[in-house]
């Protein structure tokens, strides 16, 4: 077998792997809202995860791996990644898992527009009618996901649907910000930093607004289970898909991640119980259909803001 072939392989897998592990978060999510507020299973998860990645930052630090403008310049993504986390941890306290996995992709519109405000050589997509079919597409999809449930879905409420609309945008907002201030740093560098950031601001949110009193009424098993999530789809899931970035590139390993959603699915009938109706299939698979639209509009050139070689990759949503 050949070295290229081994690689292929290699990245192959990595891919996958981070495709499980964000797959797996939203029914992760949705069973730890009886017993913890989404103020408390933010301030435990990101800080966990960020100790999991301070032995390699500190090994970055030491080797002159960090330029010290990363520590002003991640300011900005980490202020939209805090609301964006914010949002995401409240969204399984009103809509099921499953639809919590497909609705968030719309995140992806938000972030290749909004590309277009910032980056010159991205707004050649609005010229590209493949583009403007997948935004339309992700749109219907949205709105079927959204509303086809009818009385069959009651928890879907009206301030989920928000939430997640607000939530993929602000996931958008923070991959273009992460393009513009921490372009030339590499991801496992620049991800552990903004990590550290965000970790301070939701653990302080913890104690303003949640109630971190009831870790203490958690059983072993599920303090387990809450710093198994943050292992699973902070620290492992992010790293994963930068290392299949730089194996497989940045179209493949993005359009592969909007598969997640049906995984999603399945982990929340096996473990939950949750269903789809008809119309919600139809507008989910419209949905991520629209998504592989606009990161296929993306082939036809690589914009200097895309180029895995300059910037660090696109930020998943959904940790």
């Amino acid at each position: 077998m050949s070295r290229e072939a081994r690689f292929q392989w290699l990245g192959t897998l990595i891919l996958i792997g981070s495709i499980l592990c964000w797959s797996a978060m939203p029914p992760m999510l949705k069973a730890l809202t009886p017993h913890l507020d989404g103020w408390v299973t933010n301030g435990v998860r990101y800080p966990f995860a960020a100790l999991l990645w301070l032995g390699p930052l500190i090994h970055q630090f030491r080797r002159g791996g960090i330029n010290h403008r990363i520590w002003t310049r991640a300011l900005a993504p980490t202020c939209f990644n805090v609301v964006a986390q914010v949002l995401w941890a409240w969204i399984p306290y009103f809509l099921d898992a499953t639809l919590m996995g497909f609705l968030v992709r719309i995140s992806v519109v938000f972030s290749i527009g909004g590309g277009f405000l910032l980056f010159p050589d991205e707004r050649r997509l609005a010229g590209h009618p493949i583009f403007w079919l997948g935004v339309i597409a992700s749109g219907l999809g949205f709105g079927l996901m959204s509303f086809g449930g009818g009385e069959v879905r009651g928890s879907a409420t009206l301030v989920g649907i928000l939430l997640v609309l607000s939530c993929g945008a602000f996931y958008g907002l923070y991959a273009v910000a992460v393009r513009y201030s921490l372009e030339g740093s590499r991801p496992w560098v620049a991800f552990p930093v903004i990590s550290i950031y965000t970790s301070i601001a939701l653990f302080l949110l913890m104690f303003v607004f949640g109630e971190p009193r009831r870790l203490f009424d958690l059983s072993m098993g599920w303090v387990g289970f809450l710093l198994l999530s943050a292992a699973i789809g902070i620290a492992s899931a992010h790293t994963l898909f930068y290392m299949a970035i730089e194996r497989l590139g940045v179209a493949i390993s993005s359009s592969t991640q909007l598969v997640s959603p049906f995984l999603t699915f399945l982990w929340a009938f096996l473990f939950l119980g949750e269903r789809l109706t008809s119309l919600e299939w139809v507008g989910g698979s419209i949905l991520l259909g629209g998504g592989m639209l606009l990161v296929w509009s993306q082939t036809h050139f690589i914009p200097a803001a895309l180029d895995p070689k300059r910037s660090p990759v696109e930020p998943e949503p959904g940790d």
